[in-house]
């Protein structure tokens, strides 16, 4: 089945969302599976990152174009050649939306719970909000 998430687009004057897809193979009951489902892949896409080689990269001029428009120019590699262990970013997600340290939005409707039955359709929209604690005082 076919889902989108929602995140910002790439940029510091970007104030847009962009939506991407991802897939599920298994029934979705909870948030809790689907946050694992979601956790679970884009672990395994940042494991299988190309890690530094010596090989020549290069951008074509349309890479370059765009990733300039967006303000980051990179090669997608990654610097640390370790691979990170699914079940623990797993628990690290699971301990951060209980600690209220990000929102889930399911086709603009708050997820309040881990344990929230969820009715999943071909092409549903879920949005994950980054919640900031702000520092300062109260007179």
């Amino acid at each position: 089945m076919r889902l989108f998430y929602q995140q910002k687009a790439i940029g510091k004057k970007s104030r847009t969302l962009q939506q991407i897809p991802f897939f599920i193979e298994e029934p979705v009951i909870t948030l809790q599976d689907l946050l694992n489902q979601l956790v679970t892949q884009q672990v395994q896409q940042y494991n299988d990152k190309m890690v530094d080689t010596p090989l020549h990269l290069y951008l074509t001029d349309q890479q370059l174009e765009d990733a300039a428009q967006y303000g980051k120019v990179h090669f997608e590699e990654k610097k640390n050649d370790s691979c990170q262990s699914v079940d623990q970013a797993i628990s690290t997600m699971l301990q951060a939306f209980q600690d209220e340290l990000f929102l889930v939005l399911h086709n603009e409707e708050s997820i309040d719970s881990l344990t929230s039955p969820l009715t999943v359709q071909e092409d549903d929209v879920f949005t994950f909000i980054k919640l900031t604690m702000l520092a300062g005082r109260i007179w």
